[in-house]
């Protein structure tokens, strides 16, 4: 039986032409990463997350959602990486006010974690409903001052009642400079509003092109 051992090291020089090399990152969280002879660097290693039970949220609570977070070593994030959240979410007949979800970095992967961009899921009505939502950033830039765009789209089953008076819900948001070089958590808070009783089913995470 043969196999290939890797020791932990930093990211080698970009192989020549026609070349490619792989290495095992020397990171807090190791990663199988490649370089290309044109310099990009990849991750190998799949980044993802998903939640294994059902959470019921406080109401006006920020609540960070069980699986949604994506834990990312320092200098990884890169401009085009990625970041597509999936939940659905059952309301039942109470509450008809405004909820908001953001996107959370920082070093606990908890409601301590910064909202870097937020999104408002408009008033809906006081009517049981079922939504599905895809929460998708792109990193724009990094450094000191990196800016990830976030983009939110609700469906759900009622056409002009339930989770909104609107079938689907599209908000989009640009965040402020913030450093993206650190070693990171990213995920997704939930504030729900006054009298909505919200569940939340499922929670699936990826992260693409780190």
């Amino acid at each position: 039986m043969s196999r290939l051992v890797l020791n932990e090291s930093a990211a080698p020089a970009t192989p020549a032409s026609a070349k490619a090399a792989f290495y095992l990152s020397n990171d807090a969280d190791p990663l199988l990463r490649m370089i290309d002879d044109a310099g990009r660097n990849m991750s190998l290693t799949e980044i993802s997350n998903g939640s294994v039970t059902s959470q019921a949220l406080a109401t006006t609570t920020r609540t960070y959602l069980a699986g949604s977070a994506l834990k990312i070593p320092a200098n990884k994030l890169k401009v085009g990486t990625i970041l597509r959240w999936t939940f659905t979410c059952t309301k039942t007949g109470a509450g008809i006010a405004t909820s908001v979800v953001d996107i959370a970095f920082g070093t606990t992967g908890t409601v301590s974690d910064t909202a870097r961009v937020a999104f408002t899921k408009p008033a809906g009505s006081a009517i049981a409903d079922e939504a599905v939502f895809v929460i998708m950033a792109v990193i724009r830039s990094i450094g000191a001052s990196g800016v990830v765009v976030g983009n939110m789209e609700m469906t759900h089953n009622l056409a002009a009642t339930g989770h909104a008076i609107i079938p689907c819900v599209v908000v989009t948001t640009v965040s402020a400079g913030f450093d993206t070089t650190t070693p990171t958590f990213a995920g997704l808070c939930f504030t729900a509003g006054a009298s909505d009783s919200l569940t939340f089913v499922m929670v699936a995470a990826e992260c693409i092109n780190l």
